[in-house]
């Protein structure tokens, strides 16, 4: 049975494609490595918040901050893994407009939903004790 290559000789295979020399090597790796340490600082410092000031920051505010440092991850790994960054300016717009709007509907959702919940729960309680 012949391969895909001796088949078609014509077609590009990957490992003609994919020769970098080692200077261009060594900036991806530069790259992935700084990637590495910014999410993990920016983790570490999650943790820290969750940690050390869980209480004096109140639930809300750390909800916020929690939500807000998931999605700028988010956006940092959408950035550079997935090549967004090289991409032209009105692209970067046309995709991340509609996903931040969604994330955000997503956690006011979650935030209010246990507000929106706990009302209802009081105001059926009110009807049932008055009727």
């Amino acid at each position: 049975m012949s391969s895909f290559f001796e088949e078609y000789p014509g077609y590009p295979n990957y490992e003609e494609m994919a020769v970098h020399d080692e200077a261009h090597g060594k900036v991806i790796r530069k790259k992935l490595w700084m990637v590495f340490w910014i999410m993990l600082i920016v983790t570490l410092f999650e943790l820290f918040i969750g940690f050390k000031y869980s209480e004096s920051l109140g639930e809300i505010n750390k909800e916020y901050l929690f939500i807000f440092l998931t999605v700028a991850k988010a956006f940092f790994i959408v950035f550079v893994f997935m090549h967004l960054g090289d991409e032209k300016k009105a692209l970067k717009y046309v995709i991340i407009a509609p996903y931040t709007l969604f994330i955000f509907y997503l956690a006011f959702m979650a935030i209010t939903e246990g507000v929106y919940t706990s009302t209802i729960r009081d105001v059926l309680a009110n009807v049932v004790m008055h009727q």
